[in-house]
């Protein structure tokens, strides 16, 4: 595909894709994502001027983190920030990019794997489980936390991306879905990876806990997004 047809996120999710191999636990470096984006399109991410000879890094964190929210790569979920100027691609962001590449079927199957995987984590946690037969549960904000990973003294930051990280999931398995046409993502085996009913109840859970424990959230990350 030619990269200079793509917009800029779009690009930076290809650059992720290649740096990662499809493999949202490998970590890889900003100055990776700049160089793959550069080569790939030198008129966008060129240092102006020098377009051809240097890369142009504030472009780059410009797309990755400067965008406040939910504008940047990162805010969107797409990519997970790991250290300073490191960074890995989530399942999210691994759906995204394969659907740029549609004819590539390994990248693709790659990624269904990779976000089937994130998904059944979420929808065979027993907090969410405990929920579906009894829709009062969870009663404490532990058992919320538990679901989401966050507790007392958690950084404001990795509170808001673990909870957001939950939605942005499932909501990248609900596009996958859409995208197919389909209301069950199935392998080549016959199993059942997903289905739309299980997505949209499991977020449907996800907003009752966000309004529930919403004074929680608001103490523990005072930006938080409910």
């Amino acid at each position: 595909m030619d990269a200079s047809g793509l917009g800029l996120k779009q690009q930076v999710l290809l650059a992720a894709l290649e740096c990662s191999g499809g493999d949202s636990k490998k970590t890889f470096t900003a100055e990776e994502l700049i160089v793959h984006t550069w080569k790939k399109d030198k008129r966008a991410w060129g240092l102006r001027g020098f377009e051809d000879q240097y890369p142009d890094a504030n472009k780059m964190f410009k797309e990755l983190d400067a965008h406040a929210g939910k504008q940047g790569i990162v805010g969107q979920g797409m990519l997970e920030k790991v250290h300073q100027r490191v960074y890995r691609i989530t399942p999210a962001g691994l759906a995204a990019a394969s659907a740029l590449q549609p004819s590539d079927k390994i990248a693709r199957q790659k990624a269904t794997r990779e976000l089937a995987l994130a998904v059944k984590q979420i929808l065979e946690h027993p907090v969410f489980k405990t929920w579906i037969g009894d829709h009062s549960r969870p009663k404490y904000f532990r058992e919320a936390g538990h679901f989401w990973g966050i507790a007392p003294g958690t950084p404001a930051k990795t509170v808001r991306e673990r909870v957001s990280f939950v939605e942005q999931t499932l909501q990248a398995a609900l596009n996958v879905l859409s995208q197919e046409g389909v209301n069950e993502i199935i392998e080549h085996r016959g199993r059942i990876l997903y289905e739309r009913n299980d997505i949209e109840r499991c977020l449907e859970f996800q907003n009752i806990l966000k309004e529930r424990f919403a004074r929680d959230l608001r103490l523990l990350d005072p930006k938080m997004e409910l």
